[in-house]
């Protein structure tokens, strides 16, 4: 049977030439797709390092002075920052709240971030600096690198501690893990030391950046940053807070109902209150609205890929009906045609798969395809692919031999034979 049908292709060599190139160049063509979308749906279904759910962001203003509810700051002995240490408190009491915290350009989604050094002995690297309360890590549920809870990871961030992403060295090929309890200096502050009490999984600044892209580390900020704030100051500053999992729904109307009674400290007041989930909606539309297209888009190649290939082998097939009635008039079962058919067809693929794997590798090293985890490519990215392709190359065969193979079948062969 194998010789057979080795010597088959060996006589039609001249149509399985043509036909060996068109899947040849499919293949390429296809994994390339296949690759691309790869990358784009790994980045976005990678583990995030953090949980949203029930989270809600309050932007305070503060009055001004044209108000007649304004108080003078000369009159009264407290700063805008004590008022805001207070309003916290008040919003910790709420029987909604299970955690609430302040921090300046840390929270996710929004857009903005401070940086900073971090040096280690001579190990230095830049990276996003997030100046935080300790509760911040529970409002958003941070994960420790080592099993530790989020809780576990506020008791660790103190004034003379830092927290740092397992990545954070990670273009030094180091992991974060290595340094917990080494002492470092931020900022280029050589007079001060921090000891980096607590290391987190990695934490990405958005749905489309790679984990790779995130380095962080997390300072603590306190009652003694505060102090000093004035008014002026305190509109920069993020108050997110968690709600327990059994709070009734409509918590954003019911603080808003609240809010002068309860929430108003000084001239400080509540000017707005967005849920996590609709600021995250708000700050990737562009990108989400763009991803949505290019899936699209490669949806659309690859259903022209599928249609021209199944229509190859559909044709090729349906030429072929002769010999099919010879053989069922000499014997042979449908089974031994159908297995003879797509044994040919798999010979040809698994062939030109071969060659294509070549051309893969060289297109993937030309850094033609996009990066993923900053590495040109993978073993398992390329292997997950490269099988990806050749299922979807394999089975869109197999339909265009079955279909056509089983409908001429069904014809007497002596009437396929004299049609022929």
């Amino acid at each position: 049977m194998n010789k057979l049908l080795l010597k088959q292709i060996w006589n039609e060599r001249r149509s399985n030439t043509w036909m060996w190139t068109e899947l040849l160049l499919v293949s390429v063509v296809m994994w390339f797709i296949v690759d691309t979308m790869y990358v784009k749906l790994h980045t976005y279904f990678e583990p995030r390092g953090f949980d949203i759910s029930n989270t809600y962001w309050i932007r305070v203003g503060t009055l001004t002075a044209n108000s007649p509810e304004y108080i003078q700051p000369s009159t009264r002995q407290v700063s805008a920052g004590t008022d805001m240490i207070e309003l916290v408190e008040r919003l910790r009491r709420h029987p909604d709240v299970e955690a609430v915290s302040l921090s300046y350009n840390s929270f996710p989604y929004n857009g903005s971030w401070n940086g900073g050094d971090v040096t280690v002995d001579t190990l230095k690297q830049f990276g996003r600096k997030y100046l935080v309360t300790p509760d911040f890590l529970r409002v958003f549920r941070y994960q420790g690198i080592n099993g530790e809870t989020p809780e576990q990871l506020a008791a660790l961030l103190k004034e003379e501690t830092v927290i740092i992403g397992d990545n954070y060295f990670e273009e030094k090929g180091i992991s974060g893990r290595s340094l917990l309890n080494r002492f470092c200096k931020l900022n280029g502050d050589s007079l001060k030391s921090y000891r980096i009490a607590g290391v987190t999984k990695s934490v990405r600044f958005g749905d489309f950046v790679p984990a790779s892209d995130s380095h962080y580390a997390m300072n603590f900020f306190g009652e003694s940053w505060l102090a000093g704030y004035k008014e002026s100051d305190v509109r920069y500053l993020e108050v997110c807070v968690r709600t327990h999992a059994n709070c009734a729904p409509g918590f954003i109307e019911r603080l808003r109902r609240d809010a002068d009674k309860q929430f108003r400290v000084g001239n400080l007041l509540f000017e707005d209150i967005r849920s996590m989930q609709d600021i995250r909606r708000s700050f990737q539309l562009d990108d989400m609205n763009d991803f949505r297209n290019q899936l699209w888009g490669i949806g659309f190649l690859l259903l022209n890929i599928f249609m021209g290939l199944l229509g190859t082998f559909w044709f090729r097939t349906q030429q072929r009906r002769s010999e099919i009635a010879l053989h069922l008039s000499v014997g042979s079962n449908r089974k031994q045609i159908f297995i003879r058919l797509l044994s040919e067809g798999l010979l040809l693929l698994v062939t030109a798969t071969v060659v294509a794997l070549i051309i893969d590798l060289n297109v993937a090293y030309m850094e033609y395809t996009p990066l993923m985890d900053e590495k040109v490519i993978t073993v398992p990215r390329f292997l997950i692919t490269v099988g990806t392709t050749l299922l979807l190359m394999a089975l869109t065969m197999v339909g265009g031999i079955w279909i056509p193979a089983r409908q001429a079948m069904k014809i007497q062969p002596a009437v396929a034979l004299r049609e022929e």
